[in-house]
């Protein structure tokens, strides 16, 4: 498709955010009138914390069990991100995803675009998260390129098709990442970490 044109999955990871909230989807269309789309998600519901009673002895709050924090992950990081994509509303949503967990994200629409950016940036990126099906290069020829210049670079790809679809293209030990679409901005955050610890 032309840049701009999409991959047509824009629905495909509407459908996927709506399902992952609990929520559902119904569409109505009509020739030559148009099409609606009625998306309805779960109401968010707040847990309140109980507080000791004001009369209640403070020997029989403290001996209640404690419970084991949440030890969520801490998917904040500094390194160098260079995020591609060809669909704008993907990438910025990506972009300031990864700022706000303290990357450093530079962006490019394309392959070509891509490259460009890594040789003005003289190489100092630390990982490349990048879509398989671009205009002008696509994300395995892309992964190929950078390795020939810097053969350790960390590497995920997001695509809408399965792994395996595009992996068959690229050498057998071309290690990477892979996020497939829809994806929540966590799981953008979470590949991201696990792959430069990896």
């Amino acid at each position: 498709k032309e840049v701009g044109k999409g991959t047509g999955l824009g629905l495909s990871m509407v459908y996927g955010i709506i399902k992952q909230t609990g929520g559902f989807i119904f569409c109505d269309s009509e020739v030559g009138k148009g099409t609606v789309f009625r998306i309805f998600l779960p109401r968010h519901i707040a847990e309140v914390k109980k507080q000791a009673e004001p009369g209640a002895a403070p020997a029989a709050v403290a001996a209640a069990p404690a419970k084991p924090a949440d030890t969520a992950k801490d998917l904040s990081g500094s390194a160098t991100v260079l995020l591609v994509e060809d669909e704008d509303a993907v990438r910025m949503g990506g972009v300031r995803a990864l700022m706000s967990r303290g990357y450093t994200v530079h962006e490019a629409s394309s392959g070509v675009e891509a490259l460009e950016v890594f040789e003005a940036l003289g190489g100092k990126v630390d990982i490349v998260v990048s879509d398989v099906v671009m205009p002008e290069m696509d994300g395995p020829t892309l992964l190929g390129e950078l390795r020939k210049r810097q053969p350790d670079i960390k590497f995920v790809f997001v695509s809408g098709y399965a792994e395996d679809a595009f992996a068959k293209n690229l050498p057998a030990d071309a290690h990477f990442g892979f996020l497939p679409k829809p994806f929540s901005l966590k799981q953008l955050a979470t590949i991201v970490k696990d792959v430069l610890e990896s």
